[in-house]
This record gives C-alpha cells, sequence and structure tokens, in this order.
C-alpha cells in the first residue's frame, strides 16, 4: 500500500464500524472529531471542483485551523473562481491572520482590481493594511499606499513596520535604511521577517537594499533556505549578480546550498559563461552545470548528461533534475523527449526488495509522473515496460505511485491493466488511479476496499469512498449533503 503518500492523514486512526454505503462512510469519518480533519484533508487531496461546497463550509467553520485550510485549498482548487469565499474572509473573518492570508491569495491571483486592494486599506490591522499597500505599490499605485506605509513604518509592530519601511525604501525613502539595517542584521530578528523582507527586495528591484540581502545570503549561520532567498535578492537588483552567484557556488561547502545556488544562476540570461566555468570542474555542480548547459540544446546527445546527474544518486541533485524536467515539459512539450531514457533507467534502479519505501522510491515516483505528463510514445513505452516486471516489487509500486500524482487520463489506461494483478496493493492502487476519473472499471475494487476497512489505512478509504460516488456521478450532491456536518 503507498502510505508515505498519505502519511499526513495518519490520525485519522480506525474506521467507524457501521458505515457501510460511500457516503456513510464519509459522513461518519466526518462527524469524528478526531477524524474530521485528516479526513478533509484527504478529499482534497483529490482536486475534484465538486468538493467546492464541503471547502466553502469549511471556510466558515468556527475552527480557525480549518478556515485557514480552506483559504489556501480553495484557492489552490478554484483559482480566480476562489473569489467570493476568499473576499468573505477578508472582509468578515474574525481573525486578522486568515484576512492576510486571504488577501494575499488573492492578490498572488490577480483577481482584485486596485480599488479593491484600496478598500482592504480600511481594515483595522497594520498587516493587512501593509499587505494592500505593497499591492498597491507593485501595481503602480504609490501615491494611494504612501499614507498607509508611513503610519505602518511608525507601528510599534515589528514585522510589519519593517515590511513598510522596506517598501519605502524602494521608493526612495533612503531614511528607513538605517533601521533596516538594524533588524536584519539583528540575531533575534524571526526568519519570517527576514523572509519577507527578502521577498520584496526581489520583488520590487529595491537595489538600495542589495548590501542587507548580501549580508544575509553570506551569513553562514543562516539557514539555506533564507542565504538562497538573499541570494535570489542579490540577483534581482544586481548586475554582478551572475559572477556573485558564482563564486558562491563554487566556494560554499554545502551541497543543498550549492545545488539552489545554481538554480538561481541558471535562470538569469548572463549564466551561459559562468555555468561553463562551473561545468570544468569536478564534482556534482559541475555534473549539474554540465546538466544545465546540455538541456538548454536538448536532443539525444542531452539524455547521457541528465543520466550523469541522476547517477549521482544524491537527493538534492536528483529533486533539482525532476524540477527542471518538469519546467521542460511544460515549456517543449514533446521535444523534452530526451529525459525519458535516463527516468525510466533511474525508476527502474531502485532497490526492489526494501524493508519499507525510502526517499529514493519517492524519487523514482515523480521520475514516473515526470513520465505521465510527458507522454510521448517512448515514455508510454517505458512505464508500460516498468509496470509489467514480474513480482510486484518496489519499482512497479514507485511507478504506479507516479500514476497516482499525475492523475491525468493517460495514468488510468496506464493503471488499468494492473486491476488483475495478483498483488492486492497494486490492484488497489490500479483502481485509485483509475477511480480519480470516474473509470467504472475500478468499482469493484473501490468496492472491496470500503467493504474491508478496517484493513487499510483510512485515507485510502476515504479516497475510495469519493471515487466511487464519482463514479456513480454523485459528488456534487455528496458535497452539498456532507458540507452540512462540516462543523
Amino acid at each position: 500500500m503507498l502510505t508515505w503518500m498519505l502519511a499526513f492523514t495518519a490520525a485519522a486512526a480506525q474506521a467507524p464500524p457501521g458505515a457501510t454505503t460511500p457516503l456513510g462512510y464519509l459522513a461518519e469519518m466526518l462527524r469524528d472529531e478526531k477524524r474530521a480533519n485528516p479526513t478533509l484533508a484527504t478529499l482534497a487531496t483529490t482536486g475534484d471542483k465538486d468538493l467546492t461546497a464541503v471547502l466553502a463550509a469549511m471556510s466558515r467553520s468556527g475552527d480557525k485551523k480549518r478556515r485557514l485550510f480552506a483559504v489556501a485549498t480553495l484557492s489552490d482548487l478554484l483559482g480566480k473562481e476562489a473569489r467570493p469565499y476568499l473576499l468573505e474572509r477578508v472582509n468578515y473573518d474574525p481573525v486578522m491572520a486568515i484576512r492576510a492570508e486571504s488577501l494575499a491569495r488573492l492578490i498572488a491571483a490577480k483577481s482584485l482590481t486596485a480599488r479593491q486592494i484600496a478598500d482592504a486599506l480600511k481594515i483595522p490591522d497594520e498587516h493587512v493594511q501593509c499587505l494592500a499597500a505593497r499591492a498597491l505599490v507593485d501595481l503602480g499605485q504609490s501615491q494611494a499606499a504612501m499614507a498607509a506605509l508611513e503610519k505602518v513604518a511608525a507601528s510599534k509592530e515589528p514585522s510589519a513596520a519593517a515590511a513598510a519601511q522596506m517598501c519605502l525604501l524602494g521608493l526612495g525613502r533612503r531614511d528607513h535604511e538605517v533601521n533596516l539595517r538594524k533588524v536584519m542584521r539583528d540575531p533575534a530578528t524571526p526568519q519570517t521577517t527576514l523572509t519577507m523582507l527578502l521577498h520584496r527586495i526581489e520583488r520590487q528591484k529595491i537595489k538600495a537594499a542589495m548590501g542587507l540581502a548580501l549580508h544575509v545570503a553570506a551569513g553562514d549561520d543562516q539557514p539555506t533556505r533564507l542565504r538562497v532567498l538573499g541570494y535570489r535578492a542579490v540577483s534581482a537588483v544586481s548586475d554582478i549578480a551572475a559572477a556573485t552567484l558564482r563564486d558562491a557556488i563554487a566556494s560554499s561547502k554545502r551541497m543543498e546550498l550549492r545545488v539552489r545556488l545554481l538554480n538561481v544562476l541558471a535562470g538569469r540570461d548572463d549564466a551561459a559563461g559562468h555555468l561553463k566555468q562551473l561545468a570544468a570542474g569536478n564534482g556534482a555542480v559541475a555534473v549539474l552545470s554540465r546538466f544545465e548547459l546540455a538541456r538548454q540544446v536538448g536532443g539525444p546527445a542531452a539524455t547521457p548528461v541528465v543520466q550523469a546527474a541522476l547517477d549521482l544518486e544524491h537527493p538534492v541533485v536528483v529533486a533539482y533534475v525532476l524540477d527542471r524536467v518538469g519546467k521542460d515539459i511544460d515549456s517543449r512539450g514533446n521535444q523534452a523527449d530526451f529525459y525519458t531514457p535516463a527516468l525510466a533507467r533511474y525508476i527502474a534502479s531502485v532497490t526492489p526488495r526494501p524493508r519499507q519505501m525510502s526517499k529514493e522510491h519517492f524519487f523514482a515516483a515523480g521520475a514516473s509522473a515526470r513520465l505521465v505528463e510527458l507522454g510521448t510514445p517512448s515514455a508510454v513505452a517505458a512505464l508500460k515496460r516498468l509496470l509489467a516486471r514480474p513480482g510486484g516489487d518496489a519499482v512497479v509500486r514507485s511507478a504506479i505511485t507516479g500514476l497516482l500524482r499525475s492523475k491525468t487520463p493517460l495514468a488510468g489506461q496506464l493503471a488499468a491493466p494492473l486491476l488483475n494483478s495478483p498483488y492486492d496493493e497494486l490492484a488497489t492502487d490500479a483502481a485509485l488511479a483509475l477511480g480519480h476519473h470516474g473509470d467504472p472499471a475500478a468499482k469493484a475494487g473501490l468496492r472491496a476496499v470500503l467493504a474491508n476497512r478496517s484493513r487499510h489505512d483510512p485515507a485510502l478509504v476515504v479516497l475510495a469512498s469519493w471515487y466511487l460516488l464519482k463514479i456513480d456521478k454523485q459528488t456534487a450532491s455528496a458535497a452539498d449533503q456532507l458540507a452540512k456536518i462540516v462543523k
């Protein structure tokens, strides 16, 4: 069973004994306070818009954690269509942090006009006001934001004040530089505040703050994530940032930092010469630099370079390659087929019979998902070969996990032959892959999961129940009924 994908729902404990129908099972899970939140989280992983009624009810829940979860999930699921639900939270939620999160997501989705953003300046919370003011600056409406920024900059709340001061610095107010230097160099400043300030430098391209960003970037005592944000901010404002990034990559002893900075460098238009210098060396960074240069050209000559990177088997390197594969599939489509042989070989190379699934199998599942997304004849043929391996070992399980992740019609088609697998776990995973698309062929397998629910992880039973409703075209009406249970 693919339990590592469902670990975050483990708190659901055992299934309720009385429910025999899909809707009855889900209803009982939601009525149980201990099982409700994991059940809602599992349902959200389906990405089914028919869940909107349930999520809307969650957004009005008396539990602020549920409301915050609903805001994020509605935004991810519906995009701009989430606007009415998020606006309701902006205008009426009693928790200002939820108002701020809702406003931030509306702004990120470009779902609000400048006038609507300006209306948020009236909300009596400095963080919300600062968020709205910064959004107005990004829209070129700095005059409308100035009064709010000045007010918040004088606040006694350090984080809100620093955010407003940084925005004002970007508008030419150099008088705030001294205080910002103190904030960004103070070891007691929360990482969340530094993160916000570095994002603002990058977004607003605040050249006057380059030294502040570089101070964080160069701090060996800072977490890798913050240092990367610092270098990204420097990259956004400096004409010599490519050389700065190259030197940091070459001199650092932290593998994760070096690889993540390579990602920043490779995204620059002037990266080629610096990548060639790094590629001339030895080690993982040199291999990844050669990979970056090869993927820009693509074609069969790039395949062995991809393979060399994956052969390192370093988790940070493999994650880097898979991220690049996804981007290239999005931008190049079938022309990214040069990745197929290397991805298939990587999946086939994982430990076939481990005591338990590990990180290598997680990455192999990611490689499988990329092959599904690519969907070329060679990618499909490679997946079919992997799924047809005898013995139902961890290689096959990793491959089918990739099908479950991708949630595309092709994934269901590839999983269909496994419905008759002698290995129950593979047959169940195949039923889930097909059930996501409402394929009636999955019905028997999903019914078996519900009937034998005490033998399965509750998260899996939740998915099986929802997909049974989907097959019978009952998810919309079921969501309306489940929404009445959410408190």
